[in-house]
């Protein structure tokens, strides 16, 4: 049983492993986002015509005005959550049209009436998802479905339409960014002061950032189970090497060295082979640590998705939070497994290299 030990162990570091490699995966939709957010509320708020104005000549930046309403038809009326927001937004976060597209920039600057629907809302008002052409109403005002959109939303009907009819102003944006192209971080900050943003008053997160450190959550472990391997072998072999060496100094004092290595060169070899391990797995354990400490020391810079609500851009971000949160769980939980393994492996390598002669 003692030596199925290791290998259960082994098997369920390897688990945790893919583990920690799943969420990463799920939200490589992330990696070019950036969410720029007030820290509190004396943050300004952004006039949505500005915002129009300077997607026209940088980068795309969209936003959400969220609010509720009602939706009338003849059969009835069914409570909606209303998002206002401009064309680029289901492009931006790359959402899937079901059917029809989503409204145009054409069509924000006209201020045309068109709303578009997710598959819930859909489906609970108009029995569908093969709705656009069909019209309903607002209050008074009557509105066109250009299309139907999968926006990840399973439990509230919503409804998006173009901000600029209502107008009003924005506080949190999503800025797509393109580092291959010379639009990342930094340009995006600078860029965006032309809104009075500064980052005083505003917290970035960068989930391209947020995404590698998933990826690296993951390379951090078996990082760290070569480093302590390696020094798990050092004891060992310092106590084979003591041992070995002494029959060399015993032969030394009975032959000559070109002797002993033409009649028994595994006299010789082991020693010296062993004092290549004792030098080289010290050099390649610092070599993982400092490895390690390169990735893991930027994390303290990397803002916490726990200061984002959970209501932003919802459920896209909230899913985002929930693999952070499962990622950070997978790596407690390896780091812990691995400390079983290491020790398990020390044992076994003590008890073997005492037990040879």
């Amino acid at each position: 049983m003692r030596a199925r030990v290791p290998l259960i162990a082994g098997l369920v570091l390897i688990l945790c492993l893919g583990g920690l490699c799943v969420p990463a995966y799920l939200a490589k939709w992330a990696g070019d986002l950036l969410l720029v957010l007030p820290t509190g509320i004396n943050s300004p708020r952004i006039d949505i015509n500005k915002i129009e104005d300077f997607v026209e000549e940088e980068f795309l930046l969209t936003y959400e005005i969220p609010g509720s309403d009602r939706v009338s038809l003849s059969n009835g009326q069914y409570p909606v959550t209303l998002i206002e927001t401009n064309s680029c937004y289901s492009r931006l976060l790359g959402l899937h049209m079901i059917e029809g597209s989503f409204f145009s920039a054409r069509d924000w600057e006209g201020k045309q009436r068109q709303a578009v629907l997710n598959e819930k809302a859909a489906f609970d008002i108009f029995g569908s998802s093969r709705i656009a052409g069909n019209r309903f109403k607002i209050r008074n005002d009557i509105w066109l479905v250009t299309g139907v959109i999968n926006d990840g939303d399973e439990d509230s009907c919503r409804v998006y339409i173009p901000s600029s009819i209502r107008g009003g102003s924005a506080d949190a944006l999503m800025a797509l960014t393109a580092p291959s192209g010379g639009i990342d971080e930094a340009y995006v900050k600078n860029s965006l002061k032309i809104l009075g943003i500064q980052e005083a008053a505003y917290n970035f997160f960068n989930f391209g950032t947020i995404t590698n450190l998933l990826w690296e959550r993951a390379t951090v472990i078996p990082l760290l189970f070569f480093a302590l391997l390696f020094l798990s072998f050092l004891r060992p072999l310092a106590f084979k090497f003591k041992a070995v060496f002494a029959v060399l100094k015993e032969e030394l004092e009975r032959r000559y060295m070109g002797q002993i290595f033409s009649e028994e060169r595994k006299i010789i070899l082991k020693p010296v082979m062993l004092a290549l391990g004792l030098t080289i797995f010290p050099v390649l354990a610092l070599f993982f640590f400092l490895r390690l400490a390169s990735i893991c020391l930027p994390w303290q810079d990397i803002p916490s998705l726990a200061l984002i609500s959970r209501e932003l851009f919802y459920p896209r971000l909230e899913r985002l939070c929930d693999y952070e949160l499962a990622s950070r769980l997978l790596f407690f939980i390896s780091l812990a497994v691995l400390g079983g393994v290491v020790t398990c492996v020390n044992v076994l390598l003590n008890q073997r290299l005492k037990a040879c002669p």
